[in-house]
């Protein structure tokens, strides 16, 4: 089985050139949303930064949560702080969505203090916590541009 099969890609940040020392943030997920588009309903998110900057420039790329949507802070291990040595790099960071997780999840990317780069990153739903079952939820799963398979 392909573990994308069931997977949901969306933007978590815009691509868009960043000036040096400047802190982007993305789109905000709601783990409580009821709408697979926000990425609610999945056990797990993987965010994928791509920067094409050039090379020996340094960034920092992190996952936050939030439980009002207001105060965000750093997810403890979530942090990938990088040297680029190649015109284009790209990092991941995946996150669990169950258990002591607060309701509202970001990414950011704080650029170095050499040049500008050009930055955007996806977030990837994978693993839906309930399936997809039944006409209701195969209809939900096609119109999020999910796979609903039946299972005889």
């Amino acid at each position: 089985m392909n573990p994308l099969q069931n997977s949901l890609i969306t933007q978590a940040l815009a691509p868009q050139a960043v000036a040096a020392t400047t802190e982007t943030t993305g789109t905000v997920i709601d783990l409580q949303s009821s709408t697979l588009a926000a990425l609610g309903g999945f056990s797990d998110i993987v965010f994928i930064l791509t920067s094409a900057s050039g090379t020996d420039t340094s960034g920092t790329f992190v996952v936050k949560e939030s439980s009002d949507n207001s105060t965000y802070t750093a997810i403890t291990n979530a942090t990938v702080t990088y040297n680029q040595t190649a015109a284009v790099g790209t990092y991941m960071i995946s996150v669990q969505t169950g258990g002591p997780r607060q309701r509202y999840l970001r990414c950011s990317h704080t650029a170095g203090t050499a040049t500008s780069r050009v930055i955007g990153a996806v977030a990837i739903g994978i693993n839906p916590c309930n399936g997809v079952n039944g006409s209701t939820e195969a209809a939900r799963a096609t119109a999020a541009g999910l796979v609903a398979r039946a299972v005889v």
